[in-house]
Parts: structure tokens; C-alpha cells; sequence
């Protein structure tokens, strides 16, 4: 995935409150295979979104899991970083549910707010 792709899905990630808990520290060495680890978790967490907090289509769900396996080819174990990646994003997940019912009006605007963004970032990626 090009570095320009990535930060339009985070952006749109980051819409939605959400963020890879998988931040390297300042000054950690890093390595291609570390490095690729992190753009497969950073995509999983925005599949997560996308499917459970925007109900984005599966289908181009999918096509993104395909495009991030494609671009971050140095990631040691492409599943078991997806996996825990989809996983880390179950708090955006809870806080949305959270929102929908505590307070509706802001769930709205919110959603109203990301979703789209996050939806035209995976096309971004996809296309």
C-alpha cells in the first residue's frame, strides 16, 4: 500500500476514534518485516470499522484485506497480524455501541462524519 493510501485509511480511521494500538516508540529500531506488521495491523483495525461501526460492504471489506496482503508482502504472519489487528479494534467497536444508545444525536453526527470518509479510504486503497 502506498504511504499516501495508508494515511488516507488512518485518517479515516482516526475518524472514528479509533487508532492501531500498535504504535512503535520514538527511536525503536524498526525493520521491513516490523514495519509491514504494523501496516497489516493498522488495516485490520479499519476493516473492523468499516464492517461493525459503518456496516461497509464485505465484499470491499475483502478487497481490502487482498490489497493490504498485497502491499505489506514483509509481514511475517499476514493472518495472525490481521487477526490481531480486527481484534485491537473491538474498543471502537464498544464505543460506538455505547454512543448509539447513550446519546443517538452524537452517534449520528459522528457516523455521519467517518463513515464516509472511511469509505471513500478503502476505495482510495481498493482501486
Amino acid at each position: 500500500m502506498s504511504p499516501s493510501k495508508v494515511v488516507a485509511s488512518s485518517l479515516a480511521l482516526f475518524a472514528l476514534g479509533a487508532s492501531a494500538q500498535t504504535q512503535l516508540p520514538p527511536g525503536h529500531p524498526s525493520s521491513p518485516q516490523l514495519l509491514a506488521a504494523e501496516g497489516v495491523m493498522t488495516s485490520a483495525n479499519i476493516a473492523r470499522g468499516a464492517a461493525d461501526v459503518c456496516h461497509i460492504d464485505a465484499t470491499k471489506i475483502a478487497h481490502f484485506k487482498d490489497a493490504a496482503r498485497a502491499n505489506f508482502r514483509d509481514a511475517p504472519d499476514f493472518e495472525a497480524e490481521w487477526a490481531l489487528g480486527y481484534r485491537q479494534a473491538q474498543a471502537t467497536v464498544d464505543r460506538f455501541d455505547k454512543l448509539k444508545t447513550s446519546n443517538p444525536a452524537e452517534y449520528k453526527k459522528e457516523i455521519d462524519e467517518a463513515c464516509p470518509a472511511l469509505d471513500r479510504g478503502i476505495d482510495e486503497v481498493t482501486q
